[in-house]
Order: structure tokens, then sequence, then C-alpha cells
């Protein structure tokens, strides 16, 4: 919903909820001129008594209900735009100036003007509760709209995880993906039986913790950190030495989390945008900073001609954002490029 929207809502509120303190307000002055009414000479002043304190209660209604809306949607206004302090100092200013001018009116259109001070005391607290009425009013509107924006957000977490989920369905079944691991698993069963057998049950790792992970939110680092290392084990056995990873302090008590897929996406990243041969090898190096809780992904830079879409990064960022508030960091030279990505403690 649109601030826009949001904002005519809030009018169309602002205008019931003004017509209904009015008339509360306008119940005990009733109760007062209840006898007049059924007098044949004071009926009309009866009458027009109510009318004015229900007009003057629906006007200092509305000034504030207007404020209240023009502050809880954040219209651009010379008011928005002071301070905190300014804005309650200008509010009391305000509040005493328009009871004093009410207050007056009414005097002049009262004709009976006894006990002024305890009709001033009165009319005062009248607009107080008044006040507090519009404020509650506020407090609800914020409390809506937070609610509908955290409602947003997880319509757009779900959204994010369901396009990860298909991603993740697309890497495993990718046929360029699986015709190489495929192709490397037919020769090795001939030349290396050992590293056939490594293979099957890298492969058969990969395929099952992008299964589990689907329906998760979060997973343990040290799952995310061994589906990554038979991630790159498969990879080695295609690229050879052209390709070199290393696990810098990964042992670690603490059960930390982290958002699913987070280090497939981000080695699949290097090794699709990066050139490896035998001159230009591959460097892929992860390291747990527990201190600064995050786990940083490195690897060498030998960019490819063609760019990259950034899809997968961007993806990665937005799910971090909208579920953990944090994004992930990152850090890029002419020698390497560097994402941290935040670690999430017990939810």
């Amino acid at each position: 919903m649109n601030p826009d929207l949001n904002y005519r809502n809030g009018m169309s509120l602002g205008w019931r909820l003004c017509f209904i303190l009015s008339l509360f307000a306008t119940i005990p002055r009733l109760i007062f001129v209840w006898a007049s009414l059924f007098d044949q000479d004071m009926i009309g002043s009866g009458v027009l008594d109510i009318c004015i304190q229900f007009i003057i209660s629906f006007e200092f209604s509305w000034i504030f209900v207007y404020v209240c809306l023009q502050n809880t949607y954040n219209i651009p206004s010379w008011f928005n735009s002071q301070k905190t302090w300014v804005q309650i100092v200008l509010l009391f200013v305000m509040f005493m100036a328009i009871n004093e001018i009410l207050f007056q009116l009414k005097l002049a259109l009262d004709a009976d003007n006894s006990d002024m001070l305890i009709f001033r005391v009165v009319y005062y607290l009248y607009h107080i509760l008044l006040l507090l009425a519009i404020l509650g009013f506020r407090n609800f509107l914020l409390t809506t709209q937070e609610n509908h924006q955290i409602g947003l957000e997880n319509e757009q977490l779900k959204r994010e995880q369901l396009k990860a989920q298909l991603e993740a369905l697309q890497n495993q079944l990718n046929p360029h993906f699986l015709f190489n691991a495929l192709n490397i698993l037919n020769i090795s069963i001939a030349t290396n039986p050992d590293q056939a057998q490594r293979i099957v049950l890298d492969l058969s790792d990969i395929l099952r913790y992008n299964l589990k992970v689907q329906n998760q939110s979060l997973i343990l680092l040290k799952d995310e950190l061994d589906a990554a290392r038979a991630y790159l084990d498969l990879y080695k056995a295609r690229f050879g030495g052209k390709l070199a990873f290393c696990f810098h302090d990964i042992e670690t008590a603490r059960n930390w989390y982290i958002i699913p897929l987070s280090l497939q996406i981000l080695i699949e990243n290097a090794i699709k945008h990066n050139v490896i041969t035998s001159n230009q090898i591959l460097m892929i190096e992860l390291r747990l900073n527990e201190q600064e809780k995050q786990i940083t992904v490195s690897n060498s830079v030998n960019k490819k001609n063609s760019p990259g879409t950034g899809i997968g990064l961007q993806n990665l960022d937005k799910r971090y954002k909208i579920q953990t508030g944090q994004k992930p960091l990152l850090l890029e030279d002419e020698q390497h490029f560097t994402v941290k990505v935040p670690l999430i403690e017990a939810p």
C-alpha cells in the first residue's frame, strides 16, 4: 500500500474520530441544558448551546488530528522538518492558543458567563481529554503502519525464499553441472576408484542438503560449511590443481546460524565469473571470525570478459536484509573479491 493511500485512509478515519469525539464532548453539555429543551421559551438557546459545543469540539479535534496525520505519515511540511523538542513546544503553544481562542468565542456566544473560572478549568479538561484520545489514535495508526510494514516484509521474505528454493532446485538439476560431475565420475571409475567414490558421496551430500533447506530460513553454520566443502570437493575433482580452497578457523563450540545456501552461492559466483587455468589458479578461502560475528568468503580475481548479472549476490543481500536487518559486506580490489556474511545467534 502506497503512502498516499495510507494518508487518505488516515484522513477518512480522522474525520470519523472527530465526529465521535465531538459527540462525546457534547454529552455533558446536553445533560446540563437538558431541562431547557423541554421549556418552550428556552429550547432555542439550549439547542444553540449544544450546537456551539459540538462545533467547537469538532474544530479543536480536527486541527490536532490533521497535525497528527501529517506527522504520522511524514507529509513534507515545515512542522515535520523541525526537531522533536521544537514540535512538542509548538504543540503546547498551539494547544493553549487554540483553547483560549475557542474559550473566548464560547464566552461571546454564551449568554450565561457565571462561574467563569470553573468553566475555564472544565473547558480545558475537556480538551485535554480530547487531545489524549487523539494521541491514542496516532498510536493506533503507527501500530497499524508497523504491522502492515512487517506483513509486507514477511511476504517479501517468503518470495525471496521461494526464489532461492527455485534457484537451488535449478542448481541441483542443472544439466551442465550434472554432466561435468558424471563425466568426471565416469573417468574416475576406471582411473581412480577412490575419487569416484568421493564424487558420489559429495554429489549425494549436495543434493540432500539442498532438499533439506528448501523449507528452512536458517541453518546451522556447521551444516552449511559441510555442504560448502562437498561442493568445493566436487569442483576440485573437475579442475584439479587449477582450483584451490582453504577453510580457516572454522572450529567453534557455539551454534552459529546462517541463511541456507549463502556459501554455495558465493562459491558458485567465484567459479562462474573467474578464469580457471593452469596459469590462473582460482583460490577460495573461508574464514570464521566469531568476534565480528561473520564468516568471510574470499577468492582471487581473474575475471572473465563477460560481466555477470549479479542476481545471486542481490538475492543473498535481500534475504539477509529482510530476515536479519543486516547485509553482507562486499570488498573488492584488483587481486581479491571478499564477502563478509553475518552470522546469526541461536534463533
